[in-house]
Parts: C-alpha cells; sequence; structure tokens
C-alpha cells in the first residue's frame, strides 16, 4: 500500500494538470485519486477535475471544487490551488458508493471498512444521505466533507470517475484490505454538567430536567468562569449524547450543535438540531486553544499505531488562519501525530463528514480525518 500527494499552485488548468502528473507519474499507476480544487476563476474548476483523470486514468476517481485545500504541510485558504491523495490498494476493492434511492441497493456489509463521500450542499440533504448509509451498513465509518467552492446552486463540481457534475454527490467505498482509522475534533468543551431533555419538539427543547432551559442555561453561566463566561457571550454550543447511559458520557460523545435564539417568556431554546426527549445534553463553549487541544488529545494513540500510509483531512472552512490567528495550526498538528512524511490532502469545508459512536452525522467547526493503513492481511 502506498498513498503519495501533490499540491499545485499553478492557476492555469493545463499548467496544473501537467504539474499534478509530473509530481505522481513515477508512483502510479493509482487505484484511486481523490482531488480537492480551488479554481482561480468559476469555469475552470471542471476542466481540472476531468483533465486530473484523464492524465492520471486511476482505476477510481473523485473530486469536488473547494473554498481553500490542504496538502503538503499547508493550508491554502486564500489562493487558487489544487491538492490531490492518490494510492495503490492491493488487496482493497474501491468501487463507487451505489445508488441510494434505489430501495433495493445493497452495501453488503461483511468487508466493508468506509465509505469516502463528497456532497453539493445545494442539492444534497446531507443528513438523510448518512441516515441511510447507517441503515445499510450500520458501524461503518463515513468520511468526507461539503462542497464549498460556490455560495449559490450549481456552481461546485463533484467529480466520479470521468463524469463531472454540479450537483449531487459522488463517493467510493473501501473493502477488503485496508484499516481506516477516523479522528473527529470538534473543537470545544464542555462547561457546566449534563442534564436530560424533559420535553422537546423538533429543535426547540421545552424541559431541562424538567425546568426551562433557559433558566438552566442562565445557572451554568454565573456557575462558570470568567473566561468561559466570555466564550458564552459570543456564542453557546449545544452537545447532544450519543451514550445511552449518563455513566458512558464523555469526551468524544456529544454531537455539538449551535444553540441559535431562546424564549424568554416561556424559558425554551432552540438548537440547530433535531432533539428527542430523553436524550442527554451540555452546553459547551469553543476556542482556539480548545480546538487545538483537542486534536492533539485524540491523535494521541496514533503514537501506538504502525506507521500510517496517508490521510484525508476535511476541516471547516471556519477554522484555519483566521480561527487559529496562525497558518497550518491543523495540519501541523497532524503531520507531528502522523510523522512529516505521511501524505495528507484534504479541503477546507462547508460541512465535515465523520463518526460520533456507531453513527456518521455532519459538523460544523470540526476537523474530520481518515487515516489509512495495511490490513491485517497485508503481507
Amino acid at each position: 500500500m502506498k498513498f503519495v500527494s501533490a499540491v499545485s499552485l499553478e492557476t492555469e488548468p493545463d499548467r496544473i494538470v501537467q504539474d499534478i502528473h509530473d509530481q505522481l507519474a513515477a508512483d502510479g499507476p493509482f487505484d484511486l485519486v481523490v482531488a480537492f480544487v480551488r479554481p482561480q476563476t468559476d469555469p475552470a474548476g471542471a476542466g481540472i477535475i476531468s483533465g486530473l483523470y484523464e492524465q492520471l486514468a486511476p482505476g477510481r476517481f473523485i473530486g469536488c471544487t473547494a473554498g481553500g485545500v490542504v496538502g503538503a504541510g499547508r493550508e491554502i485558504e486564500d489562493d487558487a490551488a489544487t491538492a490531490v491523495l492518490a494510492a495503490r490498494l492491493p488487496g482493497v476493492r474501491v468501487d463507487p458508493l451505489p445508488d441510494l434511492d434505489d430501495d433495493a441497493v445493497s452495501l453488503e456489509p461483511d468487508d466493508l471498512q468506509a465509505c469516502i463521500v463528497l456532497v453539493d450542499p445545494f442539492s444534497t440533504a446531507t443528513e438523510a444521505l448518512l441516515s441511510r448509509l447507517d441503515q445499510l451498513a450500520p458501524g461503518i465509518p463515513v468520511i468526507g466533507g461539503v462542497a464549498s467552492w460556490a455560495s449559490a446552486p450549481g456552481r461546485n463540481r463533484l467529480a466520479q470517475d470521468g463524469a463531472v457534475t454540479n450537483s449531487g454527490l459522488v463517493g467510493v467505498t473501501l473493502r477488503g484490505n485496508v484499516r481506516v482509522s477516523t479522528i473527529v475534533s470538534q473543537g470545544c468543551r464542555p462547561v457546566g454538567d449534563w442534564f436530560t431533555v424533559t420535553s422537546s419538539r423538533s429543535n426547540l427543547i421545552q424541559e431541562l430536567d424538567g425546568r426551562p432551559p433557559l433558566e438552566v442555561l442562565q445557572e451554568v453561566f454565573a456557575e462558570a468562569s470568567a473566561a468561559d463566561q466570555k466564550l458564552m457571550r459570543s456564542g453557546i454550543l449545544l452537545g447532544r449524547g450519543v451514550a445511552q447511559q449518563p455513566d458512558d458520557l464523555g469526551h468524544g460523545s456529544f454531537i455539538i450543535r449551535v444553540v441559535l435564539g431562546a424564549d424568554r417568556e416561556s424559558g425554551a431554546i432552540s438548537v440547530a438540531d433535531r432533539v428527542r426527549e430523553g436524550e442527554y445534553v451540555q452546553f459547551h463553549v469553543r476556542d482556539a486553544q480548545s480546538a487545538r487541544d483537542d486534536l492533539e488529545m485524540l491523535l494521541t494513540p496514533q503514537v501506538f499505531e504502525e506507521t500510517a500510509a496517508g490521510a484525508l483531512l476535511f476541516t471547516c472552512n471556519g477554522r484555519g488562519e483566521r480561527f487559529f490567528e496562525e497558518r497550518d495550526a491543523d495540519i501541523a498538528i497532524i503531520s507531528n501525530a502522523l510523522g512529516e512524511h505521511v501524505p495528507v490532502a484534504g479541503f477546507f469545508c462547508g460541512g465535515e463528514i465523520g463518526p460520533i459512536g456507531s453513527a456518521n452525522f455532519v459538523h460544523g467547526y470540526t476537523a474530520s480525518l481518515a487515516v489509512f493503513r495495511p490490513g491485517s492481511g497485508a503481507g
């Protein structure tokens, strides 16, 4: 198994394709190529993506346009750039994602190791997609991101092998002799205790432990440190617990969602997700240091693993230099944990896809990472 990556800062489609080809050709042919393109102009995206497929001629190819890309140890946010991760995968079967709207489709999860998906936000209900994949392949990680180049429908470009589209989704499944570790760093920390949702309707929480949620939140705020109070004033987050028992709640067991507002009269709060009665929830805050600490902690177990072959990074377009106040923060932490010579490529997403617990979700302000190693059958 071998992964290689390439980054081009060229701006003309033909020169980008040639540059990437020159960097990767000696390591081909490839079983899988994943490409992320931040074109200089809107029409250029399709030409770059299709040109990469034609020149590299991999067994499978997926790609999308992006608001920024990651590769070669750099996070390139504001300039035209193209990043590619290419892999030779002996003993691994790479298939295109089947038509998930077909009621008769089956993913045959027995030897399925992971799914990689790229979606257009204007034409794809990402949560419904992930729910369908969870139904077809329970417990199988789905990793990926929401295309982020466009601010209007029809302007993103997504590619599946030789076909380029401006809507929908693309993806592949990985089977056989590959081991995929997923790290989903939501970059926040809890404040206060956890509570049980005792009354809710859709995304509206009406009671926490039998009390008005706004009253509970005000109490949590009053008991918080001055630093946490400052963060809470700039934005409150709510973690939805994925554990079935409160004793199982801990780091990494919450899905983080934004608190959208509160009704002073009823004391209810609204959240950017559907919340169900009986769920355990906890308020959270986010800052740059918490995001660094969280990613570093989640990557710590990687030092006990064999050297990774390669990795894909899907990081939020709300992170990067504007959030961390320094360049290359996420990729520097990842390179330090995996090793500087491990090829990593990815992009800044409009939503990051990855598992929490046994289910898959779309996240925000998250770094979602897939780390690839040979499976147990490697020779």
